[in-house]
């Protein structure tokens, strides 16, 4: 279907403008860990996080059709074998109006079933469909495999290190946001 430039021109006057693309233009000048906003502890590891989170968000989209949520929900049900709705939450680390999305997500996709409860109050129980086991193994495997890249230029005992400082990073976390 073509548009003549008039159609398109009262289009563009109707419909709200979009917000100019982002080019993939060259690196910033300076390097992420040499900015100033990074030599603040939190600052930097958020944004170290970010490129993470935006890395392995692309790569379950494109692999799985997933976002980072879904992802979170769909390993956080592949350890057990059902779970409600708030125990996809907690053990995802979402919220629970993203976990419930996620999930209803899932649903949608024929990775989960959801069983309303009726001794529970409004409980939604979750489980896997077999579709999602086989969904899950191979997204716990790319998980893994990007996993391993990352840690590639550290050996054992760094890795170790690794986690336990950032395990104390994040029990420093309710004493960084007590005031």
């Amino acid at each position: 279907m073509t548009t003549t430039p008039r159609a398109a021109a009262n289009a563009s006057a109707s419909a709200p403008a979009e917000p100019p693309k982002r080019r993939a233009g060259r690196p910033a000048d300076i390097a992420g860990h040499e900015a100033s906003v990074n030599r603040y502890l939190a600052a930097y590891i958020m944004g170290v996080a970010n490129r993470l989170a935006n890395g392995a968000s692309n790569h379950y989209r494109t692999h799985y059709g997933l976002g980072m949520s879904e992802w979170r929900a769909m390993m956080a049900l592949g350890a057990r074998k059902e779970s409600m709705v708030r125990e996809v939450a907690e053990m995802a680390d979402l919220d629970q109006a993203a976990a419930s999305k996620s999930v209803r997500l899932l649903e949608a996709r024929g990775l989960v079933t959801v069983e309303q409860t009726q001794r529970r109050g409004r409980a939604a129980i979750v489980r896997l469909t077999p579709v999602g086991v086989e969904t899950h193994k191979s997204m716990r495997a790319a998980a893994g495999r990007r996993q391993k890249r990352l840690v590639s230029a550290f050996t054992d005992e760094e890795i170790e290190t690794l986690w336990s400082l950032l395990r104390r990073v994040e029990a420093q976390v309710p004493i960084m946001n007590a005031d």
